[in-house]
């Protein structure tokens, strides 16, 4: 009698047809999904970055407010310049006396003695740091029609002196009829401690 058996290689049929198990498809993926999440984070945080710098430069330099901010300190820099070469210039202003009469007397004499570019250094520094040119060309005149040493004597006859405010000083001058012929108007150069004359 005969048997009905499968095949032998039926049995290996049904062994060959059994899955040897393999790592997750997942993990095998996870390299290129962790490289590309990378480099999008990285691409992220560039444009972040330089937006950030483009509008921080924009703000800082480029923005009408930014323009603005840059002229203002431009001008307060300019300022201290100024401030710095006035103040430099005053102090290094010594001619003059420490009293009102002292400076006065010392422009008389320079007067008598026809020394106009000196008598012209009694008269104090304007906001340019410099003298005001006006007062030389003034003496230049009188001494060339012959008065500047009679303008000199005119000057030590004053007819009141005084003032109210303080570091300013005044010598009035007046006319046979009572008015004020000439006023020499002294103000204190406090940076060099000096009487100069302001205007007259």
């Amino acid at each position: 009698m005969e048997t009905n058996s499968p095949p032998q290689n039926a049995h290996d049929e049904q062994f060959s047809e059994v899955q040897i198990p393999q790592p997750p498809f997942g993990e095998k993926l996870d390299v290129p999904r962790k490289k590309s999440l990378l480099k999008f984070v990285l691409i992220f945080l560039a444009i972040i970055i330089i937006a950030g710098t483009a509008v921080f430069v924009w703000t800082k330099y480029f923005s009408p407010a930014a323009r603005r901010a840059q002229e203002t300190q431009k001008q307060y820099e300019k300022y201290l310049a100024w401030q710095k070469a006035y103040e430099d210039a005053m102090r290094a202003d010594t001619y003059g006396g420490k009293t009102p009469q002292e400076t006065l007397d010392m422009f008389i004499d320079a007067l008598r003695k026809e020394d106009v570019e000196l008598a012209s250094k009694y008269f104090i520094i304007e906001e340019t740091g410099e003298r005001d040119p006006k007062w030389l060309t003034l003496l230049e005149k009188i001494k060339n029609e012959g008065n500047i040493i009679r303008f000199g004597d005119d000057l030590q006859k004053y007819d009141d002196n005084g003032s109210n405010l303080e570091n300013q000083y005044y010598f009035v001058y007046k006319n046979q009829d009572g008015t004020v012929g000439l006023q020499v108007e002294m103000k204190l150069n406090e940076y060099s401690d000096t009487w100069k004359i302001e205007d007259l």
